[in-house]
């Protein structure tokens, strides 16, 4: 799955990074289950403890069998399970995962009779069958009717969404919403077989995870559409759909598979570029595997409404709409990137996820980290010009900000708790996860590590595997226990910090003296003293010589002999970036790195101003220091290293003054003015890709946050234009141009943009005019946009940029913060479960360590009971703390520096 992104209001609810992975009012612990014990049975005179968190292992499904009727304008869905299974002691009770279910009747078939079963649920999500007598141990079939909820626009379970007058019905069961659609055993573990036939008006397409083997037609304009049996799934991989939709053909596998793109009714000529690039990235995927697709069919289905970025279902993987859907004319590079970079996480997923599940929610980076480190290996590899090896490397530098809390979790985290199921889905799983499989494949060369992977997935194909399984099948093909190494960064939380040191002695090798601690923010609170098994490559530069040495640092201290003649003239600390550490050179190896950055690659570059970016936040380096630093970086070709300055020179904004408010402008214009002038709102004919993807990040800095009175103009012209026509306007800039059109904009230009927003039904468009909606800086406006942001005008996960402007400018902070926690009930209620822990992050612009018992008293309360809400509650205030230290700590220096500008 492509992981949900946080809605902390400090980010749109859209997509951020791989997979799965109700607006109306809900209160904080689920219903009971409503339960109709059959008549003929009394109900128990006390119901029977429920597990705390997994299922007992009594009985085990052999497959499963359900026949669901779904028809989407309506709430409810009636269903039916047959589970063959194997009682494993003697009990009588069996229990089962099941929420907001209705069980109608309940029986279970054993040795030829037939026993009645008197259902209750004691818990949310648990479900028990309780029976007259003890049950034998072996062989029994489980029968249940039931009756369920479609909740509209939820995202979980089975849900319904309207698009363009049509209603839909979609499902999102990882992590553990199976249950609301099947009374069955919804952990990971239990992977069956499964059968599903749905009952749905003539006119609606069903799909399924299989081909369909058959429709028969039913009375009342109802038919039936029969799915062959599944291969065994876990109940988290089951997946239907239910609607007008329109498919269409994007080719076959290399066995005749066919491969479809699944769109809403009337929008098949907005998903070209899916059906042109799809069959290459399956194709480069069976490459890299050994093995052809494992599985019968792949639907590539476009969703209203989602709330993660895309989910794996095996044979029917579902994508928030807009990385599949493009209007005609409205390719860019970016869009395109996005898109191929998730199929290719979704699709790596068919082997490394579907076809070999995890055993149990601990091994979800197994799932997600791979087909992460997939998604890149092979774009990067079919198309080489898009630079993925920077964006790993960017990537990398960003989810070590998170790994440097004293909060961090590990990458395979113990799971005893459905806390730790929500947070397992996170930047550690998908990005940490990422960088470490990198290290190790550099490590030991990616021949040795694909023919490890490939080891792994033909040992356990169709079943579970552990990270034991994993690592094992890992050391095997590189002759060597990688064991330790795994550990280190797999079950340990945090950063390395290495840092580095020259000693040139005549008659003696050049040697760098190395020492390993933990990385740690200004104020933080962390032990420093750790260590890992860390891979250490160094590049240097002698004169015209170039070489590249390595070792194994796994002390606290260790030392490197360079192989170079002389004593060089650079060392690059982490040779490739593919190192999981961050560096410290000493003063003057830095400056001469620095000065020899030409003679690096762009990945490496990019890597050391994210090493820069972190020295700076650990006070290592000072923020004045590094600003000075920026001006070469600012006037590179690359929009890569371009950008990686701008993240450097946008970092200082919570530390300017509002009395230098105007030189920190001033600077900002000098550094990037000419450059984004010189590039325009307007791209030129034969415009490379790089200038086309840096034109947003320029111009949205120097005319937003360098107010750049021209830039301003012309983006405010072309705002009135788009409104009139979308062709006036190239896509790539059509969001900043409203964004800051926005930021200056008056209330005429907001009333139009909400008139706009409340007319159009496409979904894109609709974000595009809520985020320059949200862009608004005149206190009065960001007041109207406040309150609409709770009205029923708009679906929260697409109007949550009316409250994160709110934030973004100091005079408008503390009234947005005031209004969330006037209305924080009613903001809650609009946000889908799984995002409403987030809305702690609220505390993080505050930048204020001395208010976090007033917060606190506020938040805990609201935040701890809900799912996952305990890490968040924890991380968001270290954050806080964090950058009420930094703050403190690097303010002086930046006002120095801005005093001269």
């Amino acid at each position: 799955m492509v992981p949900r992104m946080r809605i902390s209001f400090l980010v749109a609810a859209t997509l951020a990074g791989a997979c799965g992975s109700s607006p109306a009012p809900a209160p904080t612990t689920p219903p009971p289950v409503p339960v109709a014990p059959p008549a003929t049975v009394a109900a128990p005179a006390a119901a029977p403890t429920p597990p705390e968190l997994r299922l007992p292992p009594v009985a085990r499904p052999v497959r499963n069998e359900v026949e669901l009727t779904i028809d989407p304008t309506t709430e409810d869905f009636t269903g039916s399970i047959t589970t063959p299974l194997q009682i494993l002691t003697p009990t009588d009770v069996i229990w089962l995962n099941g929420l907001e279910l209705t069980i109608d009747h309940a029986t279970l078939t054993v040795g030829g009779a037939q026993v009645v079963a008197t259902a209750s649920n004691p818990k949310p999500g648990y479900l028990a069958l309780v029976f007259p007598k003890q049950l034998p141990v072996g062989p029994a079939t489980l029968a249940i009717t039931y009756r369920g909820k479609m909740h509209k626009n939820d995202g979980d379970g089975i849900y319904t969404a309207q698009e363009a007058g049509d209603w839909y019905a979609f499902t999102q069961f990882e992590n553990t919403d199976a249950r609301q659609a099947f009374p069955t055993f919804d952990e990971p573990g239990y992977k069956v077989p499964w059968r599903l036939t749905l009952h749905t008006k003539q006119a609606q397409v069903a799909l399924s995870n299989t081909p369909i083997e058959k429709e028969t037609p039913e009375p009342n304009g109802m038919k039936a559409t029969r799915f062959a049996e599944t291969k065994p799934l876990p109940s988290y991989l089951v997946a239907f759909v239910v609607g007008p939709f329109e498919a269409i053909d994007a080719g076959k596998t290399r066995t005749g598979a066919p491969i479809r793109i699944i769109v809403p009714r009337g929008r098949t000529a907005d998903a070209a570029y899916p059906v042109q690039v799809t069959g290459s990235l399956l194709a480069a995927l069976e490459d890299y595997f050994g093995t052809p697709y494992p599985f019968e069919k792949l639907d590539m289905v476009a969703v209203s409404v989602f709330n993660a970025g895309a989910m794996e279902n095996a044979g029917l993987i579902t994508f928030r709409q807009e990385l599949i859907l493009t209007k005609p004319g409205e390719m860019t590079q970016a869009r395109q990137e996005r898109y191929a970079t998730v199929a290719a996480h979704e699709m790596a997923h068919q082997w490394f996820g579907d076809l070999v599940t995890l055993a149990w929610w601990d091994d979800t980076w197994l799932n997600e980290s791979f087909a992460e480190w997939m998604m890149t290996r092979v774009v990067e590899k079919w198309k080489p010009e898009w630079d993925l090896d920077v964006g790993a490397v960017s990537s990398k530098s960003g989810v070590m900000g998170s790994d440097s809390l004293d909060t961090a979790r590990t990458i395979r985290q113990p799971i005893e708790s459905a806390n730790d199921i929500a947070n397992a889905f996170d930047g550690i799983t998908y990005q940490k996860g990422e960088a470490v499989l990198r290290m190790i494949e550099k490590q030991v060369g990616p021949d040795v590590f694909q023919a490890g992977v490939r080891a792994y997935l033909g040992k356990h194909a169709g079943g579970n595997a552990t990270y034991a399984d994993f690592v094992g099948e890992m050391s095997a093909a590189a002759k060597t226990d990688l064991r330790p190494l795994f550990d280190a960064f797999v079950l340990q939380s945090g950063v390395p910090l290495v840092s580095m040191a020259m000693t040139c002695a005549k008659g003696a090798p050049p040697t760098l003296a190395l020492a390993q601690r933990r990385y740690v923010p200004t104020g933080s609170k962390i032990d420093p003293k750790r260590t890992w098994q860390v891979p250490v490559c160094v590049r240097w530069g002698a004169g015209k010589e170039t070489g590249r040495d390595c070792t194994t640092l796994g002390a606290a201290e260790g030392t490197l002999a360079l192989t170079a003649k002389t004593c060089p003239d650079w060392v690059l600390p982490n040779a490739g970036e593919t190192g999981y550490y961050r560096s410290l050179p000493t003063p003057e190896l830095l400056t001469k790195l620095l000065a020899h950055t030409k003679q690096l690659t762009l990945a490496e570059r990019v890597g050391v101003l994210g090493d820069l970016q972190g020295l700076i936040a650990s006070g290592d380096v000072q923020n004045s220091v590094a600003l000075g630093l920026v001006a070469e970086q600012a006037k590179e070709p690359s929009r890569h290293i371009v950008t990686a300055s701008v993240g450097i020179v946008a970092g200082i904004d919570n530390m300017v003054p509002d009395a230098l408010r105007p030189n920190y402008e001033r600077f900002i214009r000098k550094l990037y003015g000419a450059r984004a002038k010189e590039l325009g709102w307007v791209s030129k004919p034969g415009e490379g890709e790089d200038a086309k993807e840096l034109r947003p990040t320029l111009l949205g800095l120097v005319a937003g946050d360098g107010r750049d009175p021209a830039l301003i103009k012309q983006a405010t012209a072309l705002a009135g234009k788009w409104l009139d026509d979308h062709k006036a306007v190239q896509p790539e800039v059509v969001g900043t141009v409203l964004r800051v059109a926005g930021r200056f904009g008056d209330q005429k230009l907001f009333d139009r943009l909400h008139a706009d927003a409340k007319k159009t039904t496409d979904r894109q468009e609709r974000t595009r005019l809520l985020g320059a909606m949200g862009a608004f800086s005149d206190p009065k406006i960001v007041a109207q946009a406040l309150a609409l942001s709770i009205t029923d005008e708009f679906d929260l996960r697409e109007s949550s940029a009316l409250i994160n402007g709110g934030f973004a400018d100091p005079r408008t902070r503390e009234t947005t913060f005031a209004f969330i926690k006037a209305h924080f009930d009613e903001i809650l209620a609009k946000l889908p479960p799984m995002y409403r822990s987030y809305m702690v992050y609220v505390v993080i612009p505050l930048c204020d360590a001395d208010r976090r018992p007033e917060l606190e008293a506020f938040f805990k309360p609201r935040i701890e009971p809900l799912p996952g809400g305990p890490r968040e509650l924890a991380q968001a205030f270290e954050e806080m703390g964090l950058c009420s230290a930094g703050r403190k700590a690097q303010t002086p220096g930046v006002v120095a520096f801005l005093k001269k500008q």
